[in-house]
C-alpha cells in the first residue's frame, strides 16, 4: 500500500512539475501577483546625468579639444529600499555635482569641504523616496519635505595668480540645482525603466531632456547594465578550453603593475562572446593563454580578434568600428614616443634655453604624427592623447629641472606650450571613472604625483591654495603638511600616494592613522577603492602571516627549505652596486652575530633566469655567519608575481621566522637585531598571561562596582548641572578649534608667500634662510596648537622669530618692551594670542609703506596683563569693515570673545587709528589680560 502512494506521489509531483515549467516558458516576460520580481532589497545603482557624455565622432580641425568645455554633471545613487509583489520603494540620493563652464569656473562636490563658499546643506542628506507600482501605474514621491521651490546652492570659483606681479584674483559664482528638476530626471529614467517591467538588465544609457541634461547612463552598479561592447573571438582548435580574460591596464605597463580583471570565460570553439557594459571609452587587455593584446574599448562598438595559432602578431588580427584608434594604439605600443620621464638625449643637455627648444620641437613631432591619424580616430580618443603629450612635455621640463637642483623658473619655463593646454586643477574629471592608477592618459597622473601640483599658464592659474607655492616642500612626506597647502583632486590624489607609500614601506601600524584621516575626509570614490583595496592587500601579509598560504612561486623551487628551523631573510634581486651588496651583507651578518641564534640563519637571493642573470651579477660576498641561497625564477612574469605579494622594492628584505611566518617585509639588514628579538619575545608571551589578566580585571570589577554605584547615586544631581556646563563649554572648545585651524592655514599661506617673493626675485640664500627659520617657526606653532595656555616668554620667542622672518623680505625696525613687574616665564596666555595682531602690523600697516617701526610693550595694571602693539604703517583703512584690515584680525577678535566666555574672564581689545588718538599715521592695537 506505500508503495502504490509512493509510486502515485510520484507520478502527480512530475506533472506538477512539468505543469509549472510550461507555465514558466509561457509567462517568462509577465509578473504574476504571485511571482517575486528579480529585485532585492538593497540593490543599488549610481546613475550620471549630464549635458554631454564623450564625443566619439571624428575629430573637427577646429575645435581647440584642450579648451576647457561646458559640462554639467549630476550623480545620484538609488538604492533599493523595500519591494514586494507589486510595489517597489527606491531611495535616490546624491552621489555629485559638477559644473564646469568655458571660461575655467569650476565646482565638484566631492572636494565641496575644499571650497571657499561652504554649503549649509549636506548633499548625502537630500533623499528622494519614489514609489512605483509595477504595474506600470504614474510613479509617485514621497519627500512631502521637498519643495517645487527648494534648490542645493554651489558656488564655481575660478582663480588666476600672476607670479610676475605677485597677485592672485579669485571669483565665486552662485549656482543651484533645482531639486523639481531632480525628480523630473528620476522619473525620466525611471519610465525607460518602467518599459521593461523594472526588470534586470538596467536601462545603461539613454536621452533625456530635463533643464541642461540631455543624456544618463549607469556608473556603477550591483545590478547587471544592458551590455553595450563586444569582443567576439574566432578560436582555433589548438586554443580551445584557455582562459580568454579582460583587464583595465595602462599604456606603458610595468611588471609591477597590478591590472584589474573585468571579465573571465573559457574558450570555446568557433566565435566566443565576450560582452560587458563600458560607461566610457577605456583601455583594456585581452589575455589569451600566453598572448596578450591591448586595445580601444569603445561603447556601441563590437570588436573583433581573429585568432592564428601559428601567428603571434595580434594587431593586424583586430577589427573595430573606431579602427583608427586601434592602429594609433598600435603605432604607440611599437613606437614608444613616451613611456620615459625625458626624450632620449634630453639629459645631455644643459641649458635652459636649450631645452626648452628641444622639449617644444619635440612635442610638436609627437602632435604631429598623432594629427596625422587624426581623421581616423575619434574626437575622445584624440583629446585623451593630445592631454597626454602635453602633460608628458609638462612634467619633462620640470624633472629637467628637478635633476639639475635648478629652481623652476616659471618665466622661462612657460615658454613650453604645453603650459597653456593643460589644467590640473579639473582635468581629472576626463580620466575614466575607475581607478586613477588605471586611467588614460597615464601622463596627468605621473604629472601630478611625480612632478609638480601647479600648472604654469601664461595668467598662472593655480593648483595649490597657496599660490606662491614652489617646489620647496616637494620632497617632504608630511601627509599634514600637503593637507594644508593643497587642493581639490591634486591634494587627495598627494595623500593617497603618501598613505600607500606608508602602507607598502612600513605596513598598517605606521599608516593607520593617516588612512583613518584619508578616509574621513576624501569623498572621490577612485581614490577611496584604491586605497581601501590596497590596504586590504597589504593586512594579508603583515607580521604573523603565513608564507605557506601564499601561492609563491619561489617557495616551490628545490632550493627553499621550509623545514631547516632557520630564520630566512628573502631579497628579490634588483640592480644593486658591489657596494651596497656589501653593505647588505655586513649589516645581515652584524645582525646575526649579535643574535646568535641556535639554527643559524639563511640568506635567501631570488632573481629572474630571464633577465637578471644577462643584465647584472647576481653573486653576492660570502658571509662566515650566514648561508646565501639563491633561486633562480625563470618566468620573468612568475618573478613579479612573487614580488606584487610582498609589494616590495628592490633592496628592501623580507624576514621569514623558522615556522614559515613573516616576521617583517621591510627590512634592510642592520635592523634584523632589533626586529627578531621582538618577534620572539612576542610568540613567547605565557598563553596564562591573558588568563591572569581576566581574573586580575574581574577582581577590580568586582571590588569597585558597588563603589561605582553608591557614587552615582550621589552624585546624580550634580551630574545633570554639569553635563549642562559641559555642553556649553565643549561647544565653545569646538567654534576655538574651528578658528585655530582657520588661523594656522592663514599663517602658513602668508609665510610661504614670503618665501616665493624671495625665490622670484633672486634671493635664494635670504629664501634659504628664511625656510629654516620657517621651520623652526612651524614647530614652535603646532608644539602649542593643542595647548590652551602657553607662557608669555613663548609667545614672545614666536612672535621674535616671526618679525625675524619678515625683515629678510620687508624693510623694517621692531621693539619688544617687557616692563620689569613683568614675568614672562610665570605669566600664561592662549597660545598664538598676539601673534595675529603682530603679523596684521606687517602685513598691512609696514608692508604698503616698504619702512617703519613695530613696538611691542608689555606691562601690568593691577591685575590685568596690558599688551600694546603698535606700528607707523599706513593705518586702519576707514572703507574696511571691522577694527582691523587683515583676516587674522578678525579670526583673533572672534576666538578673543569665545575665550572670555570659555575662561570666564573679561579680555578686552582696542584697536586706535594712531593719526586719530596721538596725530601721527599707524595703528596700535591693545589687548587687556585679566591674569589673576
Amino acid at each position: 500500500m506505500l508503495n502504490i502512494n509512493f509510486i502515485a506521489m510520484k507520478k502527480i509531483s512530475l506533472i506538477l512539475t512539468f505543469t509549472c515549467i510550461c507555465s514558466q516558458m509561457l509567462f517568462s516576460n509577465i509578473i504574476s501577483d504571485d511571482e517575486s520580481p528579480q529585485l532585492k532589497k538593497g540593490d543599488w545603482f549610481t546613475i550620471e546625468f549630464t549635458n554631454r557624455l564623450e564625443d566619439y565622432s571624428t575629430p573637427v580641425d577646429s575645435i581647440n579639444y584642450c579648451a576647457p568645455i561646458d559640462l554639467k554633471k549630476l550623480a545620484l545613487k538609488c538604492e533599493v529600499a523595500e519591494i514586494s509583489n507589486k510595489n517597489l520603494r527606491l531611495d535616490f540620493r546624491f552621489e555629485r555635482v559638477f559644473d564646469l563652464s568655458e571660461d575655467g569656473r569650476y565646482y565638484d562636490s566631492y572636494f565641496e569641504n575644499e571650497t571657499v563658499v561652504k554649503n549649509d546643506v549636506d548633499l548625502q542628506d537630500i533623499v528622494f523616496k519614489v514609489e512605483a507600482n509595477l504595474r506600470n501605474d504614474p510613479i509617485q514621491f514621497l519627500n512631502a519635505g521637498i519643495s517645487d521651490s527648494d534648490v542645493y546652492s554651489y558656488a564655481t570659483f575660478s582663480r588666476m595668480v600672476d607670479i610676475k606681479g605677485m597677485s592672485m584674483s579669485s571669483a565665486t559664482y552662485g549656482e543651484a540645482v533645482v531639486l523639481k528638476f531632480v525628480r523630473y530626471l528620476i522619473e525620466g529614467y525611471l519610465k525607460d525603466w518602467q518599459k521593461q517591467d523594472y526588470n534586470i538588465p538596467l536601462p545603461a544609457s539613454g536621452d533625456i531632456d530635463v533643464a541642461d541634461y540631455k543624456k544618463y547612463r549607469i556608473l556603477e552598479s550591483n545590478l547587471p547594465a544592458e551590455h553595450n561592447f563586444q569582443v567576439v573571438i574566432n578560436v582555433p582548435d589548438s586554443l580551445i578550453g584557455e582562459e580568454m580574460e579582460i583587464f583595465e591596464t595602462t599604456l606603458i605597463s610595468f611588471p609591477q603593475d597590478i591590472n584589474k580583471k573585468i571579465f573571465s570565460q573559457r574558450a570555446k570553439k568557433g566565435e566566443n562572446y565576450l560582452s560587458l557594459y563600458l560607461p566610457e571609452q577605456r583601455l583594456l587587455k585581452l589575455r589569451f593563454g600566453a598572448r596578450e593584446i591591448k586595445f580601444i574599448a569603445t561603447p556601441n562598438d563590437s570588436l573583433r580578434v581573429n585568432f592564428d595559432a601559428d601567428n603571434d602578431e595580434l594587431y593586424n588580427s583586430l577589427v573595430s568600428n573606431f579602427q583608427g584608434d586601434q592602429e594609433y594604439l598600435s603605432h604607440l605600443i611599437k613606437e614608444p614616443k613616451y613611456d620615459r620621464l625625458y626624450p632620449k638625449g634630453m639629459e645631455k643637455i644643459n641649458s635652459m634655453d636649450s631645452v626648452i627648444q628641444f622639449l617644444n620641437e619635440y612635442m610638436e613631432q609627437l602632435i604631429t604624427t598623432l594629427d596625422s591619424f587624426k581623421h581616423e580616430l575619434s574626437a575622445n580618443f584624440y583629446k585623451k592623447q593630445l592631454m597626454s603629450i602635453y602633460y608628458w612635455t609638462a612634467d619633462g621640463i620640470i624633472y629637467w629641472c628637478e635633476k639639475r637642483e635648478m629652481p623652476s623658473n616659471y618665466s622661462e619655463i612657460n615658454k613650453i606650450g604645453a603650459f597653456q593646454n593643460i589644467h590640473p586643477l579639473y582635468d581629472y574629471v576626463f580620466l575614466p571613472v575607475t581607478y586613477a592608477k588605471y586611467a588614460m592618459p597615464d601622463n596627468y597622473t605621473r604629472y601630478l604625483t611625480h612632478v609638480t601640483y601647479n600648472s604654469f599658464r601664461p595668467d598662472f592659474e593655480s593648483v595649490s591654495t597657496n599660490q606662491w607655492f614652489t617646489r620647496i616642500y616637494n620632497h617632504i612626506d608630511n601627509y599634514d603638511i600637503y593637507d594644508v597647502i593643497y587642493w581639490g583632486y591634486p591634494k587627495y590624489l598627494t595623500l593617497k600616494n603618501i598613505v600607500l607609500s606608508d602602507l607598502e614601506n612600513n605596513g598598517i601600524k605606521s599608516a593607520q592613522e593617516n588612512y583613518d584621516k584619508f578616509l574621513a575626509n576624501c569623498k572621490y570614490p577612485p581614490l577611496l577603492n584604491e586605497i581601501k583595496e590596497y590596504y586590504n592587500e597589504i593586512q594579508k601579509i603583515e607580521p604573523g602571516a603565513s608564507l605557506l598560504d601564499f601561492p609563491l612561486n619561489f617557495i616551490k623551487h628545490k632550493n627553499f627549505d621550509r623545514d631547516n628551523g632557520k630564520y630566512k631573510v628573502v631579497l628579490f634581486h634588483g640592480y644593486m652596486h658591489e657596494d651596497e651588496k656589501e653593505q647588505l651583507v655586513k649589516n645581515i651578518s652584524f645582525a646575526t652575530k649579535k643574535l646568535n641564534l641556535k639554527n643559524g640563519l639563511e640568506f635567501i637571493v631570488v632573481y629572474n633566469e630571464e633577465r637578471d642573470k644577462r643584465f647584472t651579477n647576481i653573486e653576492f660576498p660570502k658571509s662566515e655567519h650566514f648561508k646565501t641561497t639563491y633561486i633562480g625564477i625563470s618566468s620573468f612574469e612568475k618573478y613579479w608575481e612573487d614580488r606584487n605579494t610582498f609589494r616590495v622594492f628592490a633592496g628592501r628584505l623580507i624576514v621569514i621566522s623558522p615556522d614559515n611566518k613573516i616576521v617583517t617585509r621591510s627590512s634592510n639588514g642592520w635592523d634584523i637585531y632589533n626586529v627578531i628579538p621582538e618577534y620572539i619575545k612576542a610568540q613567547n608571551q605565557p598563553q596564562s598571561h591573558e588568563n591572569r589578566k581576566a581574573m586580575i580585571l574581574g577582581a577590580l570589577i568586582a571590588l569597585f562596582g558597588s563603589a561605582l554605584i553608591a557614587w552615582t547615586i550621589i552624585k546624580i544631581n550634580n551630574r545633570r548641572i554639569k553635563k549642562r556646563e559641559s555642553a556649553r563649554r565643549k561647544l565653545s572648545e569646538l567654534e576655538l578649534k574651528a578658528i585655530r585651524s582657520q588661523m594656522n592655514p592663514h599663517f602658513i599661506f602668508n609665510a610661504m608667500g614670503s618665501i616665493q617673493n624671495l625665490m622670484n626675485h633672486g634671493k635664494t640664500e635670504k629664501a634659504n634662510l628664511y625656510l629654516s627659520s620657517f621651520a623652526k617657526l612651524m614647530r614652535m606653532v603646532l608644539s602649542s596648537s593643542n595647548k590652551k595656555l602657553v607662557s608669555l616668554s613663548d609667545e614672545l620667542k614666536l612672535i621674535r622669530l616671526y618679525l625675524e622672518l619678515e625683515q629678510l623680505r620687508v624693510s623694517f625696525n621692531f621693539k619688544i618692551d617687557v616692563k620689569e613687574d613683568v614675568d614672562p616665564e610665570t605669566e600664561e596666555i592662549p597660545g598664538m594670542l598676539l601673534q595675529p595682531f603682530v603679523e596684521n602690523a606687517v602685513i598691512h600697516g609696514i608692508t604698503p609703506k616698504g619702512e617703519g617701526i613695530i613696538e611691542v610693550d608689555i606691562s601690568k595694571s593691577e591685575t590685568d596683563l596690558v599688551c600694546s602693539i603698535s606700528d607707523d604703517g599706513v593705518g586702519i583703512d576707514p572703507a574696511k569693515t571691522g577694527n582691523g584690515n587683515g583676516l587674522a584680525m578678525k579670526f583673533a577678535e572672534k576666538r578673543i570673545n569665545l575665550l572670555s566666555e570659555q575662561l570666564k574672564t573679561r579680555m578686552k581689545l582696542k584697536v586706535e587709528n594712531r593719526s586719530v588718538s596721538e596725530g601721527k599715521s599707524g595703528t596700535k592695537v591693545t589687548l587687556i589680560i585679566p591674569v589673576e
